[in-house]
């Protein structure tokens, strides 16, 4: 009695909603707040209060964003069990959906409106209030057909259907999603929706287009007797489609690829890539699914996916859009990943080939990345073989052991002509420039005796260490010695540099836009003081320790940095003989 005493009480006075909030925000779950939602929904639905009028005028209501959604939570659970006409409920879930505006939770209230639907013939009488032709009503299309088709799935499919073949738009992409998630037991209503999703594409606009696609993909996953229908629909529209409909594909793509006939996956695939680059919503689901379908042992539908987008866009050579991608490929096996970096070398595209350094730079750890390419070498020719070496040292020429590891692999399975050709050109620039890193990972590798590459690792150390002693012979030429000014003048070249990069990886740092940033001009240890539970200050020391980093400069981009730069140049350039 006293619960429904403050619930009287509170209703007459117009604060409702404040009853709402400091009832159940904390008790939303426990027996206490079952018993209070119980006496609410009894209230309602002997018409002693209208727990619908609150929420109908909850946009102009004081109350702030946290406790609204408290509030609407609560609402959430209520609505299944009120008792009302469906204009009074569809003005209450409407007003709470635009309260909530662009939050993530913003559709619960129209999932409950659907659970209070499916109830007798309210899912009839929803769509014979909303409006077809209302943006604004098409949720509740697609919500009253979901309804419906619990009840009566022919009189659904029936309307679905009316709706997709007719002349308003918002209701078509409606209906669209809603056959895509409605049981097609027999091969006619499968046959039937097909069909009618195919006269809707020739009417559809960009958006509802999009739904169209997705509605007989949904299908074809679900029935695989209509993968032919698929295929046939989705190559229609890839002549039509705009902005809104590769959107939607590649959300298609990015939640259900992997489940995804082939033939479905590249009719999808050839519609993706007429995404714009600037579009990065877009390119970030199309990047899910390039990882998804990596992930689920789907390499080379994924390769086929992303290879062209990168191919196409300079800017997106980088793989930083493409980051979900290049790490499921990082977690390939060796022999896989080399596989994937030789097929980007030998295609002589120079956007692939910046890309395949920049999926090298993605890996991290203490170890280097190594390649396995020993397997993926068959079929290759000689030219084809000494093609990729030049082209792997001129792109990875920066990640020397990955490179040596690609080179190395090449070397062993080749014809004595090409295996001198390509030690040459490990040698020279590749081990000269790198005579510490590389050359202390195969001094490693020449310890094993079972290593098939031993021979030609340790002919490699021999020709560095005469290398390296002749050029000690000359001993230390003064004149050659740059001046203190000159020096003087690198070093704070070379600090600038450091600044600057510095500054830009601040910037791209995660960290630095979630913590406080402090200069300390002296000593080693950081003292603060925060304030405890107890309310007393707290003392917090932090000792501060060294972060050091060493990176290998080759030696030719100090002595001949223009010759060396040539090079490279003509190695990333190089192609097939004609």
């Amino acid at each position: 009695m006293v619960d429904e005493d403050d619930i009287i009480a509170h209703y007459s006075a117009g604060t409702l909603l404040d009853l709402l909030v400091e009832r159940l925000r904390r008790h939303r779950t426990d027996d206490i707040g079952k018993a209070f939602r119980a006496t609410l929904t009894t209230l309602h639905n002997k018409g002693t209060i209208d727990l619908l009028g609150p929420a109908r005028t909850i946009g102009n209501s004081p109350i702030d964003q946290h406790d609204f959604f408290t509030a609407m939570h609560v609402y959430c659970d209520l609505i299944p069990e009120l008792k009302a006409e469906v204009p009074a409920m569809l003005a209450a879930v409407k007003a709470l959906v635009a309260r909530a505006g662009n939050d993530g939770v913003s559709g619960m209230p129209n999932s409950a409106y659907r659970s209070w639907a499916e109830q007798g013939d309210r899912a009839q009488a929803t769509l014979a209030a909303i409006d077809p032709a209302d943006p604004e009503d098409a949720a509740y299309v697609f919500v009253g057909l979901q309804a419906l088709a619990k009840s009566e799935p022919e009189a659904a499919l029936t309307q679905a259907i009316g709706y997709l073949v007719g002349m308003f738009a918002p209701a078509r992409s409606a209906a669209a999603k809603a056959v895509g998630t409605m049981a097609l037991a027999t091969l006619e209503e499968r046959i039937r929706v097909a069909d009618a999703l195919t006269a809707a594409r020739m009417i559809a606009d960009d958006n509802s287009l999009g739904h169209i696609v997705t509605a007989i993909c949904e299908i074809a996953r679900a029935y695989a007797d209509t993968e032919g229908a698929a295929v046939a629909l989705i190559d229609e529209a890839n002549k039509q489609v705009g902005d809104q409909a590769i959107h939607q594909v590649s959300l298609e793509l990015m939640f259900h690829g992997e489940a995804l006939s082939p033939a479905v996956v590249a009719g999808l695939t050839t519609i993706a890539h007429k995404v714009m680059a600037g579009n990065r919503g877009t390119l970030d689901n199309i990047d899910a699914s390039g990882g998804e379908l990596v992930t689920h042992g789907r390499l080379d539908e994924a390769l086929e996916l992303i290879t062209p987008l990168i191919s196409a866009h300079d800017e997106l050579t980088s793989l930083e859009v493409f980051d979900s991608f290049a790490h499921a490929l990082l977690q390939l096996a060796p022999d896989q990943l080399a596989k994937v970096l030789m097929g980007w070398l030998l295609s002589l595209d120079p956007n692939l080939g910046a890309a395949t350094l920049s999926l090298v730079r993605h890996h991290h750890g203490n170890a280097p990345l190594v390649l396995e390419v020993e397997g993926a070498t068959l079929g290759l020719s000689d030219a084809d073989t000494i093609l990729l070496a030049h082209r792997a040292i001129g792109y990875l020429f920066t990640r020397s052991i990955t490179a040596g590891s690609l080179v190395l692999g090449l070397i062993r399975g080749a014809a004595e002509e090409p295996r001198k050709l390509m030690a040459d050109i490990l040698f020279d620039p590749l081990l000269i420039n790198y005579s510490g890193e590389l050359a202390d990972w195969l001094r490693q590798r020449a310890e094993h005796s079972s290593d098939p590459a031993r021979p030609i690792i340790t002919e490699l150390l021999a020709r560095l260490k005469a290398y390296t002693d002749g050029l000690h012979k000359a001993g230390r030429i003064k004149e050659l010695r740059p001046s203190e000014r000159e020096r003087l003048i690198e070093n704070h070249r070379q600090h600038e540099s450091m600044r600057q990069t510095h500054k830009q990886a601040q910037k791209k740092s995660i960290f630095m836009s979630i913590v406080s940033r402090s200069v300390l001009l002296y000593g080693n240890r950081s003292v603060s003081y925060f304030e405890g539970p107890n309310g007393k200050k707290q003392r917090s020391e932090m000792k501060l320790h060294r972060v050091s980093h060493s990176v290998e400069a080759p030696r030719l981009d100090i002595l001949e940095p223009f010759d060396l730069d040539y090079t490279l140049r003509a190695f990333r350039s190089m192609g097939r003989a004609k």
